[in-house]
């Protein structure tokens, strides 16, 4: 298996497919595991790689306090540079979007493309779920870990989305769970993490994908994050909450490949 020694962390991470590289980052408290819908799809046509955020799946951070975003970001680049790509498209959900918002901050001429899926640039500028909401993502600490995705379902899945698509998400998950406090220093440092400010100078093609039943990201986040970016494109699709790409995988698919297919790299 594939690490980065970071100084202060051991970052897992790994590929597959062929072609050109796209970055797959993932959410709080999830392993790169959970990419499972999208990865196997995405590695038809390009090189597809995967790591494990400080606090989740295989990656080790001896020693720490909160999993800081900025240091999150620079991860992707050691990985880029052991998987030997000077830059990639890269694709962000949730926290992985706030991940990759902060990467193409800090390196710009290394994105390709951006695609953020369900996620907000933070701050005072982020529209915040509701005060029940945000407690529960607090109180998940303290939860047995089936109850605290249970409790989450009705605010993260769609309506329609079927018990078994939740179950197979839970399995992956239940697998790959972080401890209390891997989730802790995650959550924390989102908490006055923000680019609002800084994304107006991104001018790389972004696409934002959200779902308009999404209940802990609210859909306004994604309309503020495309009027920010210069070059964004706004795909909303009605049938999806937080977690779209199990809600309506093939939509999420078809436009991700829309927007790598436009915007191939050329040397």
């Amino acid at each position: 298996m594939p690490y980065v020694q970071r100084p202060d962390a051991r970052i897992h991470w790994n590929s597959l497919g062929q072609g050109e590289p796209v970055v797959l980052v993932m959410g709080l408290g999830c392993s790169s595991a959970m990419w499972f819908r999208i990865a196997p799809q995405l590695a038809r046509t390009h090189r597809v790689i995967l790591l494990d955020n400080r606090g989740a799946g295989l990656t080790r951070v001896p020693f720490f306090v909160v999993h800081r975003v900025s240091a999150m970001a620079a991860d992707i680049a050691a990985v880029l540079d052991a998987a030997g790509e000077r830059s990639a498209h890269v694709v962000g959900f949730s926290m992985g979007g706030m991940i990759a918002q902060q990467f193409a901050v800090d390196f710009p001429d290394r994105v390709r493309t951006l695609s953020l899926l369900g996620t907000h640039s933070g701050g005072p500028w982020a529209v915040q779920a509701a005060a029940q909401v945000r407690k529960l993502l607090f109180d998940k600490a303290h939860l047995p870990a089936e109850d605290s995705l249970r409790a989450m379902r009705p605010y993260t899945y769609a309506s329609g989305t079927p018990d078994a698509l939740f179950d197979e998400d839970a399995l992956v998950r239940l697998a790959h769970q972080p401890g209390a406090r891997d989730y802790r220093a995650q959550l924390y440092a989102l908490i006055y993490w923000s680019v609002y400010l800084q994304l107006p100078r991104l001018t790389m093609p972004a696409l934002v994908l959200h779902g308009l039943q999404d209940a802990l990201i609210p859909p306004d986040n994604g309309r503020v994050l495309a009027a920010r970016l210069p070059r964004a494109t706004l795909v909303e699709l009605p049938e999806a909450s937080h977690w779209l790409t199990t809600d309506r995988t093939d939509d999420v698919l078809a436009a991700l490949r829309d927007h790598l297919q436009h915007h191939r790299h050329r040397s």
